[in-house]
């Protein structure tokens, strides 16, 4: 389980959208009007509950770069797939393996291993007599 799905665990959009804002915000009525909430939302709510999940989120900053990134990954995917567009057909090619194998997987590689010959390997398996390890001798 990853830590965003412990800090927002159980919380609905609205309440999840507050938890957000607070975490960024110096106040609770700062985060009501950043989601655009009344106090009076914030009263039917466990208030403690929101802003100890908002302190969590502020502090881990694992977290929040991975929101970030999150945020980014549909930006990315945009900017990525705009290279098959370009005119250089080297930076074409480029792109659109690195999308193929991203969505499909790498072409596996095959790799022969072979004794100095050319031959087989031959693999030896030795078992070497257990002494007694307790004695410190």
């Amino acid at each position: 389980m990853n830590h965003a799905s412990t800090v927002f665990e159980g919380l609905d959009e609205r309440e999840t959208a507050y938890v957000l804002a607070r975490s960024d915000a110096v106040s609770n009525n700062e985060a009501l009007r950043t989601c655009g909430y009344s106090k009076g939302w914030l009263n039917n709510r466990d208030s403690e509950d929101l802003n100890a999940r908002a302190d969590k989120l502020r502090k881990d900053k694992a977290l929040r770069a991975s929101m970030i990134l999150s945020e980014a990954v549909e930006e990315a995917a945009r900017v990525k797939t705009s290279g098959l567009k370009v005119r250089d057909e080297r930076i074409k090619q480029a792109v659109a393996t690195e999308i193929i194998e991203r969505e499909l997987g790498k072409i596996p590689q095959k790799s022969e291993v072979t004794g100095a010959d050319g031959d087989a390997l031959e693999i030896i398996v030795k078992y070497v007599k257990q002494t007694d390890r307790t004695d410190p001798a």
